[in-house]
């Protein structure tokens, strides 16, 4: 898979983000300030319903180091700021065995 990719989209109180591509030190930077941009926006156009419950499908990420499992955990604590919930969907056997491995997989629903 080339590049690396985030979209969202909401419904009430609910922000769907998908990842794709590579999860890494050459994209994180990017990706953190997208991750922001998406729960700020998504709040200003909300109409009154906040952010309650954030789902990262992570199903496309082909490939995840340090860095992209440190944008993880800080969309985690971006959740835990805003009182929402953090769900990781469909991990792919290398993702899950890294949030394991770390620990991290306790941060999250999934």
């Amino acid at each position: 898979m080339t590049g690396t990719r985030i979209a969202g989209s909401r419904q009430g109180d609910r922000l769907l983000i998908t990842l794709q591509g590579s999860l890494d030190a050459m994209s994180v930077e990017a990706l953190q300030t997208q991750l922001y941009d998406l729960t700020r926006v998504h709040d200003l156009i909300g109409f009154g319903d906040p952010v309650r419950q954030i789902h990262i499908d992570v199903a496309g990420v082909d490939f995840c180091d340090a860095a992209g499992l440190r944008m993880l955990v800080a969309a985690r604590r971006v959740a835990e700021a805003r009182h929402a919930t953090c769900h990781l969907h469909d991990p792919q056997p290398h993702l899950r065995w890294l949030l394991h491995a770390t620990r991290a997989a306790d941060l999250f629903d999934m």
